[in-house]
């Protein structure tokens, strides 16, 4: 093996928009591939990526990393060669099977089943590179970071994440001890917001008391949030009073299962059941905690109660407000709800801010902002720090 070489970066997508990344780490005798997702609709360029011994060509692709199971970081991997390895970190994959599962047929193939298994903190060795996942924290759960060491040369791909959830903490710690990087590529989604001003709440903990208070002045809680909010979803069913039922569907009761698996006890899902006939009866005359999506089964479900006991039923929603006019799906929920409804929900980004500490914690050489649109931003660096501006395809060599 050789033990000197030159390692060199490129962003086939992700540049210039916001979501559908895909980032290439290589040599002269390795590719290896971290994230391809699909394009966010009205982001950016739309077109499939097209990579030559990847998506189309002989296979020239020694393995292909994924941060999480969200769809534009995920999503166009049903188009890559099935001789290419995946990884992912073990949790995330088994939620991203059942996911797959439960909407065979309607949307994309189920290639779950087949991907790798890694764990955070075991470094996986391909050829000269040294891949390592790290702790992270997104709306997705299970999310990863990766460092990717070769030829002395250190790399740090954040994926999606923030330092305003449950997971704080240890997401700094690893920052923190994570030593010299010679270049960071991280996320910039919020980076041109003014988070105090547009978020009005900001942490995953500030939620905890909305959800509290919504229970005791309303017997019947509907929470409206992504099936994949699993964070979320655990806090609210950790606020469900004694004697009131905390109920969801089957396909989100098993995805709380997988989500429980080897969690720390405080941030477990708390007698999560699903909704059977048996629980049904009981938590209406009890009162519950429900977790609903936007669907026509949902949906008649919440008119229900809205319509039969109107005084003693409210809505949390708990997703991106834009969704509102966007989906009509959502919008319907939301009209049901009328004054009942209660707004409560966090990004599963780093805030401006808060990039700004991470970059400040891991101090790196060079730095690479990706997953943004705004490429012109104002942002306090460390003074030895150099922010590297590129366009997708272009290459960059360490």
């Amino acid at each position: 093996m050789k033990t000197q070489g030159t390692v060199k970066v490129r962003l086939h997508r992700g540049a210039k928009q916001i979501g559908g990344v895909c980032t290439e780490i290589f040599s002269d005798d390795t590719r290896l591939l971290f994230d391809i997702g699909a394009p966010i609709e009205g982001e950016g360029d739309q077109a499939r990526l097209d990579i030559d011994g990847v998506t189309t060509g002989t296979t020239n692709c020694d393995g292909i990393f994924l941060t999480h199971y969200h769809g534009d970081h995920i999503g166009e991997v049903d188009f890559v060669d099935v001789a290419i390895p995946v990884y992912m970190e073990k949790h995330a994959r088994k939620i991203l099977e059942l996911q797959q599962d439960y909407k065979k047929g309607v949307v994309g193939a189920v290639w779950a089943d087949n991907v790798n298994e890694i764990e955070i903190g075991k470094p996986i060795r391909i050829k000269e590179f040294t891949i390592t996942a790290l702790e992270s924290d997104h709306s997705a759960a299970n999310s990863v970071m990766f460092l990717i060491e070769a030829y002395g040369k250190r790399i740090l791909i954040t994926g999606d994440y923030r330092l305003h959830g449950f997971y704080k903490d240890k997401v700094e710690a690893s920052l923190m001890h994570i030593g010299h990087v010679d270049l960071m590529i991280t996320e910039g989604t919020n980076i041109s917001k003014e988070t105090a001003i547009n978020v009005p709440y900001l942490t995953e903990q500030a939620l905890v008391p909305v959800f509290k208070e919504a229970f005791e002045k309303y017997k019947y809680v509907f929470l409206l949030a992504s099936s994949s909010q699993l964070d979320r979803i655990a806090s609210f069913s950790r606020c469900v009073p004694t004697g009131k039922y905390m109920i969801t569907d089957r396909y989100q009761y098993d995805l709380m299962q997988i989500y429980d698996e080897g969690r720390d006890e405080q941030f477990k899902s708390y007698k999560v059941l699903y909704d059977s006939e048996h629980v049904l009866g009981k938590a209406e005359r009890t009162g519950f905690g429900r977790v609903v999506r936007a669907n026509h089964n949902f949906q008649l479900i919440v008119k229900d109660f809205f319509e039969r006991h109107a005084k003693d039923t409210c809505l949390i929603y708990s997703m991106w407000s834009g969704y509102i006019n966007k989906l009509s799906d959502v919008k319907q929920l939301v009209d049901y709800a009328g004054d009942n409804l209660i707004r409560a929900h966090v990004s599963g980004h780093v805030t401006k801010e808060d990039l700004e500490r991470a970059i400040d914690i891991v101090r790196p050489d060079k730095l690479i902002i990706h997953h943004s649109s705004d490429s012109n931003n104002n942002l306090y660096l460390p003074n030895n720090t150099i922010k590297l501006t590129i366009q997708d395809n272009q290459e960059v060599i360490l």
